[in-house]
């Protein structure tokens, strides 16, 4: 029989408590036996710590940045360059250039999209000195596009380094966020492809 007061149910225990006072887990004198309530804080801490792991992955997905490789072989459609006059062949060159992306490694991010490239150098060869800077547009087959800014330096003939930081995005893009390292080889005349690696925070859709 029940205790007065409510519907009465039966414990692990075997014995008969009531519902009216069992949801006061933690009043006093409510008749409940030690181990029943035992159990049940067990189960609600158990809750809590499952609850606490599920929330920081739900905020570490939302901020963790997509790695991707990419790699973007390039035509150089400009070159215009303008002496210094201060020591021989130092010189400011303007450049442009397009290209076409393929996706070295990640989800779909990138392949057959196509670029814009635009650039500024300082040239000093006495000093052993070519860096530069710069923006490339990035265009998918919906003609939604991404900016990123570069800069970097030769390190050796025919061959660059440097980082991207990316800028702003329209369409699907808007609100892309990230950075990536790039290095490029320089094939031949106006002929140039870049490796990436990136590492980015696309908008949630």
């Amino acid at each position: 029989m029940g205790r007065p007061g409510g519907e009465s149910f039966s414990g692990r225990s075997g014995r008969t408590w009531n519902k009216s006072v069992y949801g006061q887990m933690g009043g006093k004198g409510n008749g409940i036996p030690r181990e029943e309530k035992m159990r049940a804080f067990r189960v609600m801490a158990c809750i809590a710590v499952i609850a606490s792991f599920v929330g920081a992955s739900i905020v570490g997905d939302a901020l963790a940045g997509e790695k991707f490789k990419l790699r973007t072989v390039k035509y150089m459609t400009k070159w215009e360059q303008v002496n210094v006059g201060d020591e021989e062949g130092h010189c400011v060159a303007i450049g442009e250039a397009k290209g076409v992306v393929t996706n070295k490694e990640g989800k779909w991010f990138g392949d057959g999209w196509v670029l814009g490239w635009t650039a500024t150098f300082d040239i000093n060869p006495k000093v052993g000195s070519i860096v530069g800077g710069g923006y490339e547009v990035v265009s998918d087959r919906d003609g939604d596009k991404w900016w990123r800014r570069w800069e970097g330096k030769a390190l050796k003939e025919n061959y660059w380094e440097g980082k991207y930081t990316i800028v702003s995005g329209t369409g699907k893009f808007e609100g892309i966020k990230g950075k990536g390292n790039w290095s490029v080889v320089m094939l031949g005349p106006n002929q140039f492809y870049s490796d990436e690696e990136w590492d980015i925070e696309l908008p949630k859709r």
